[in-house]
């Protein structure tokens, strides 16, 4: 079914539009995307993506993945796939921007797939499962869309593998109240760890998950908490974002030591239909 930008409740936790400052939100998505692709990337080959492959983006965003993955496929198709309106726009004016004819964008829900059964050889979710409140029935669309044969290949988080130096109450205060807001509203900042289970008790088959560290020596202090970690104030609501201002404060301070030190645990699950 595809979807007006007016109906985010499918979004999950996250729901560009309604961040403090949606521009800035759009360049830390950029940022993300462009940052750390040479290991997605090797992530991608490793899933088995390959040229001549149809390729399906869930929740694609701004579409600057998908246009990387259109390039990868040479005469195969992209097809990008996000709930939000905006973003979907934004994606257009990326395929504009990077000259790639192999890749489309549509409005669409990961739990209403209107697209073709056994249509797509390769299908990349990158960074939304953590948003889902049902990620087993997401899991079952993309079972239904897969070819026999063809790959699913998520990338996500797992906050018990976030670490931050010099040793900071404020950062692990916030990164718990973060998650406890994700959490409250349909998230799960765990899920890393857990997609192994969830694509076995699914059904896919040959299930695999890999961890690769990301680190401030990969993206420099400023970055690393830009990123991953500065952002998630938008995970809370009221006077729990009014608390961990105090907390960010100190995480800055604390980030300016010269041996500052963060890392996050980026969780790649692969799977595949029978």
């Amino acid at each position: 079914m595809l979807m007006s930008s007016n109906n985010l409740d499918d979004a999950g936790s996250y729901k560009y539009g309604q961040f403090k400052d949606n521009e800035e939100e759009l360049d830390r998505l950029k940022l993300q995307a462009t940052i750390a692709l040479d290991l997605e990337k090797k992530a991608w080959k490793k899933a088995g993506l390959q040229p001549g492959m149809k390729v399906l983006d869930l929740a694609c965003g701004p579409g600057f993945i998908s246009c990387e993955l259109a390039k990868e496929v040479g005469d195969g198709h992209v097809v990008g796939v996000d709930i939000n309106e905006a973003l979907i726009a934004t994606a257009h004016q990326a395929k504009e921007r990077e000259g790639v004819d192999n890749v489309s964008f549509s409005l669409g829900n990961l739990y209403e797939l209107d697209l073709p059964e056994n249509s797509f050889d390769f299908v990349y979710a990158r960074f939304v499962f953590q948003h889902l409140e049902h990620p087993e029935k997401a899991l079952e669309n993309i079972l239904k869309v897969l070819r026999p044969g063809g790959v699913l290949c998520i990338t996500d988080i797992d906050d018990n593998w976030t670490s931050f130096s010099p040793e900071s109450d404020a950062f692990v205060k916030f990164i718990r109240k973060a998650g406890a807001g994700q959490r409250r509203k349909g998230g799960n900042r765990l899920i890393g760890s857990q997609l192994y289970g969830m694509l076995k008790n699914t059904g896919y088959q040959d299930v695999s998950t890999n961890v690769h560290p990301l680190s401030s020596e990969d993206l420099g202090i400023r970055y690393f908490l830009g990123i991953a970690v500065l952002f998630r104030v938008e995970m809370l609501n009221g006077f729990q974002k009014l608390l961990a201002l105090n907390c960010l404060r100190k995480i800055k301070k604390a980030a300016q030591d010269e041996h500052a030190w963060g890392a996050v645990g980026v969780f790649v699950t692969t799977g595949i239909k029978s």
